[in-house]
């Protein structure tokens, strides 16, 4: 699977961190948050519209281990990142994601990407990320 030109070639306007795209590439989702907040919501997204993450594409400004993870678990085969690291661009190897990326770094400045480590399995991943969100402070 290739990542076609358009997405390549894609920006995020303004404060959006995430757009996701059917596979004629048309926007159907989009999201402005910060962390991974906008991946869990377009995951709540793809399920309660019954969506195949396998027939969408994904834009997303920065993506680290955590990020892949969700990406990968939501069936999404095929992204581009702005700012991609290293250790995101492994497990998309691993599982066979086409990515495409502006800037590869070792690790993204962000406490999740240091907590998460080479043992745990995508699953895993997922139960640290829904335990960070159920304990980080609601405003």
């Amino acid at each position: 699977m290739t990542i076609p030109l358009w997405l390549k070639n894609s920006t995020l306007e303004g404060s959006l961190s995430l757009t996701l795209f059917d596979g004629e590439g048309n926007p159907i989702f989009t999201h402005s948050g910060k962390w991974l907040h906008p991946l869990l919501a377009a995951q709540t997204f793809i399920a309660a519209n019954s969506l195949n993450g396998g027939e969408l594409l994904l834009h997303d400004r920065i993506a680290g281990r955590a990020a892949a993870a969700l990406t990968i678990l939501m069936g999404i085969k095929r992204v581009k990142v702005d700012l991609l690291s290293s250790l995101a661009a492994d497990l998309y190897n691993d599982y066979g994601v086409a990515y495409h990326y502006e800037t590869l770094v070792e690790r993204i400045a962000c406490q999740t990407e240091r907590l998460i480590t080479d043992q745990m399995s995508l699953s895993e991943i997922a139960t640290f990320i829904e335990g960070r969100v159920a304990s980080a402070p609601s405003f």
